[in-house]
């Protein structure tokens, strides 16, 4: 730890404001000293062995005269030396109370060095009103943090308090940033808590500062997305299936009947050391080097003991990708980890790529490819072509996917990568950027290995190719972090941290798996609006109602319909319609009604978002509308600028109308939360890539 004086200095050099300061050895010269600064004064007890000094109240405030100094010295002085080593005292001037925040550096093990902005002094732990961002950062960035924070309002001038200068402000932390940047290879951590903010002024009070122990490694990582050889992963003409097996209920058995049964011209060589001539008809090899023809992609279902050896025949055989199923190895530890670790030293050294282990498999709806592990019947059905790449560290939530898919969404590629030994997140969204068979990429994981290279892909997919990137990262509490190693070792890291770098690129976070595919689908099937403000009619108050509470937390705003759109409403509705935003056409609403309400709201410039939340008792059975009405309404504004959603709770008479909607190109969702969600995702998307004018 480096001492309070020291780490003074260093905020003082770097142009971060401090109180006036003194570091003395001895009691005649802090008396001197106190003078000079002028009373009242603060006296810190320094030692490197003492990190929390109100732990062992090593800190006095409102020292007023010699007497007061004198006393420091005879008793918390000297109690403190005969336990610590203690260097001497820091003097300070006394600051007037302001409002205290924190400003914290960090070297996250995911993210290299990242900044920490929030309420500051004894309410850090007990609020956890913080916002993360990775260094370096802009005054974009630092104001993103600011706003995002629940103590905001009172930096605004809330109840009293003097308003903060935010341009000052936002100038201290990005000096902090600065710092933080610049000796990102030397600290484990660097906190100045409490600093003091004023309206015009501020003052970093107090610093401690930890140096990493091991300088050697870099903090901050420059690696690039690698796309050597991607493009086989996924357009392979000929596979060759190592642990291939006749047994049914086997995993090489499996996936070599997907393979066979669905190989479109591709060709398919089953491989299994021992010896089979043939294995469901096709011919079989001992050993890959014994196959006559070029191989251009090898999926493993062996134990991963012998992994080692298959990439070296690999390797011998010219074979520069393989998807490695097995599974049983970091994740279990000891000499299975040894093992993994091994498999990643081949591939870099032989030039393979090698998705997994520890996976279910990939999928290209176009090839088609499909060595996923996961048949298809009754209960799952291989899911149609579409627009949606879903990336997943889970197999249960790629298998997940695979039925999602099917239910209204579509899929262009699915891979699930599981422990990432050679490629991994950032390789694979930089080679869906420039895949034109992906317009919207779905991403589920719960540990980054090198979360600065993923940032930085993920920012040129978002910023250049315009995909939006939509992620569920799991691992936000310390139990989930431990189970969470146990699948798949994966380091989980904090939530907030990577909640905070999701945001300062544009990544589109959700809370559930369910939000996840609700975005996807709105994303995938609507147009990008011009704002956040949404409108929404129905026909059962009771629905919009439960939306209202969600408008505020989730970024929307209530639309306010212009004056000609409640002109047209009060001309054509009955008095007995709640017209207005939202709008309740009540239970007796017929499709005419409908159609002209949404109708309205399109032309409306006030709206960016129209809602359709049916009710579907009143709606989807014989009643006032019909199906084919409601369906027929649909087919006429699907093409429509503005993207559409249709919100109606879950229902057995709902269900089949709902597939139809959806085969029009306009999602439906079955909770108010989906719904919402995608509402909200959809208005996010637009502010990131500029088009909203919100």
């Amino acid at each position: 730890m480096v001492t309070e004086e020291l780490t003074m200095d260093i905020l003082a050099q770097h142009g971060i404001m401090v109180p006036r300061y003194s570091f003395v050895a001895n009691e005649d010269d802090a008396v001197e000293k106190a003078k000079a600064l002028g009373f009242p004064v603060v006296g810190k007890i320094i030692s490197p062995q003492i990190l929390h000094k109100t732990d062992v109240k090593a800190v006095k405030m409102g020292l007023n005269s010699e007497a007061e100094v004198r006393q420091l010295f005879a008793g918390v002085y000297r109690k403190l030396s005969s336990q610590y080593h203690v260097k001497g005292v820091l003097l300070e001037e006394m600051v007037p109370p302001g409002i205290e925040l924190i400003v914290a550096l960090q070297n996250d093990p995911q993210f290299g060095p990242i900044i920490m902005v929030g309420i500051g002094g004894l309410y850090t732990e007990v609020f956890r009103d913080v916002q993360f961002r990775v260094l370096p950062i802009s005054k974009q960035d630092v104001l993103g943090m600011i706003g995002n924070l629940k103590c905001q309002k009172l930096l605004s001038g809330f109840r009293g308090f003097e308003p903060i200068n935010l341009a000052m402000l936002t100038d201290a932390i990005l000096r902090i940033g600065n710092l933080g940047t610049q000796l990102a290879d030397h600290y484990e951590s660097i906190e100045l808590n409490p600093l003091i903010a004023y309206s015009n002024d501020y003052c970093a009070v107090d610093c401690k500062m930890i140096l990493k122990e091991n300088t050697r490694q870099k903090a901050i990582s420059t690696e690039k997305p690698d796309l050597s050889y991607m493009d086989l992963f996924f357009d392979a003409t000929s596979v060759a299936v190592f642990g291939a097996s006749p047994q049914l209920g086997t995993v090489g058995n499996a996936i070599l009947q997907k393979l066979i049964l669905g190989n479109h011209g591709k060709k398919i060589f089953p491989v299994n050391a021992k010896g089979y001539p043939k294995i469901m008809g096709v011919k079989a090899y001992k050993h890959v080097y014994e196959i006559p023809e070029r191989i251009d992609l090898a999926v493993v279902a062996t134990d991963l003991k012998f992994v080692p050896a298959i990439m070296e025949s690999c390797n011998r055989k010219g074979i520069h990708n393989m998807v490695i199923l097995s599974g049983g190895g970091k994740e279990i530890g000891g000499e299975r980890a040894i093992i993994e670790h091994q498999v990643g030293l081949l591939a870099r050294n032989y030039g393979i790529r090698v998705i997994g282990p520890n996976c279910i498999g990939i999928l290209n709806s176009k090839s088609p490819l499909d060595c996923i592990f996961q048949g298809y019947g009754k209960r799952i059905q291989k899911p149609p072509r579409g627009q949606i790449a879903f990336v997943s560290q889970s197999g249960t939530f790629g298998a997940a996917f695979l039925e999602s898919a099917f239910d209204g969404l579509g899929v262009s590629k699915l891979v699930t990568y599981g422990n990432r030994t050679n490629v991994d997140e950032a390789d694979l969204i930089w080679y869906l950027a420039q895949d034109s068979e992906t317009k919207v990429i779905g991403m589920y994981f719960e540990g980054l290995e090198d979360g600065r290279k993923f940032m930085d892909t993920a920012k040129r997919v978002i910023m250049e190719h315009k995909k939006p990137i939509v992620v569920y990262k799991n691992n936000r509490t310390a139990y989930a972090a431990k189970q969470s190693a146990l699948h798949n070792g994966s380091l989980a890291g904090s939530y907030e941290v990577a909640k905070g770098a999701f945001d300062q690129v544009g990544i589109l976070s959700v809370n559930s798996y369910e939000e996840l595919i609700a975005s996807l689908k709105a994303l995938s099937r609507q147009p990008v609006p011009l704002g956040n403000r949404i409108a929404m009619v129905t026909n059962g108050g009771g629905a919009v109602v439960g939306a209202l509470d969600q408008i505020e937390s989730l970024g929307l705003t209530i639309a306010q319909p212009s004056e000609q759109t409640k002109r047209a409403y009060v001309e054509y509705f009955p008095v007995t319609y709640a017209y207005g935003n939202p709008c309740d056409l009540t239970c007796v609403a017929t499709a005419t009604d409908f159609e002209f309400a949404i109708r309205k709201l399109i032309e409306d410039p006030n709206v960016d978002i129209i809602v359709a939340w049916l009710v579907p008792w009143f709606v989807l059975q014989k009643g006032p509308l019909e199906e084919d009405d409601i369906l027929k309404i649909l087919a006429k504004i699907r093409n429509e600028k503005k993207p559409i959603l249709i919100g109606t709770f879950s229902d057995k008479s709902s269900r089949g109308v709902s597939k139809n909607i959806e085969k029009l190109g306009i999602p439906v969702f079955h909770s108010l939360n989906t719904c919402m969600t995608a509402a909200s995702t959809l208005a996010k998307w637009s502010k990131i890539i500029g088009q909203s004018k919100a």
